[in-house]
């Protein structure tokens, strides 16, 4: 499938500025329609606590919407030099409300675009964001590393974790378009001793699965130990093979061990230094 409308989360940080550029670059590749969502809080008060004055609430909250506007203005002029359709909106609400409203604007798109929760505006919640946007979109999520990096998405080599899980099958789906796009595939196939055979036949299965889709992958056994750090084995793998992405799925409770936001998700999302496609 190609991506025809894609969502993009902006704000005023200088990561954002990478993500906008990636975005923009994507849509115009793909032709899609793209819109940019900055966030202007009514309330900030779950994040700053009691003890806080409302006169200098007022004045956060003033300066917060000034930084979305402003990063909205950046973004259109950006996309209008790129000849892309495009539009900019900037939501209003509660900092607790704005992942929900996300989400909902998510879903009516093929892709959102979001940063890695660290590198966030740190008034807003990037990992309730983050959390919400993977759960309650049913759109794949591509998170955006704040490092400095060519202005497009996936690349000539695209690590994909299989561990033979429904979450990983959605994820190759909703990475088909990069996948075809990309000149190497690799499965690193997440397996232990015990379950060595199932897990390599069912990675030889979805390679032969996304041959009939004209992608052409192989596939890697990796071993994985009870003990063992299982995001830092994957990111290693990763950066060996000189991947541009990686796409996996968030997993709940799978041979990978994982619990959404903690465990592999939060090291791939803390140490991630390429874009990461997740999907649930």
């Amino acid at each position: 499938m190609c991506f025809k409308d894609v969502i993009v989360y902006v704000d005023g940080t200088e990561a954002s500025k990478v993500r906008d550029g990636l975005a923009i670059g994507l849509a115009k590749a793909q032709g899609a329609h793209l819109v940019a969502v900055a966030f202007a809080p009514q309330a900030l008060m779950p994040l700053y606590g009691a003890d806080v004055a409302f006169a200098d609430m007022s004045g956060v909250l003033e300066s917060v919407k000034a930084q979305g506007e402003e990063a909205l203005a950046r973004f259109g002029t950006a996309a209008a030099a790129a000849g892309i359709s495009h539009e900019a909106r900037l939501m209003h609400g509660t900092s607790d409300e704005f992942p929900h409203d996300f989400a909902a604007a998510a879903r009516l798109t093929d892709l959102a675009i979001l940063g890695q929760p660290r590198d966030g505006d740190p008034l807003v919640g990037q990992y309730a964001l983050l959390e919400r946007c993977l759960f309650a979109s049913g759109r794949p999520v591509l998170i955006v590393p704040a490092a400095p990096m060519e202005e497009s998405a996936g690349g000539d080599t695209i690590v994909v974790a299989w561990d033979g899980s429904a979450e990983a099958a959605r994820a190759f789906s909703d990475a088909r378009t990069f996948l075809k796009a990309a000149k190497r595939v690799v499965l690193l196939a997440g397996l232990r001793e015990e379950s060595r055979h199932d897990i390599g036949v069912s990675a030889d299965g979805m390679v032969a699965h996304l041959a009939r889709h004209d992608v052409t992958a192989e596939a890697i056994m990796v071993t994985m130990s009870e003990g063992g750090d299982v995001g830092r084995l994957l990111l290693s793998r990763a950066k060996e093979l000189e991947a541009d992405m990686i796409v996996m799925g968030a997993f709940h409770h799978s041979r990978w061990r994982e619990l959404i936001l903690g465990g592999v998700t939060l090291t791939m999302l803390e140490e991630a230094t390429i874009p990461l496609l997740m999907a649930h």
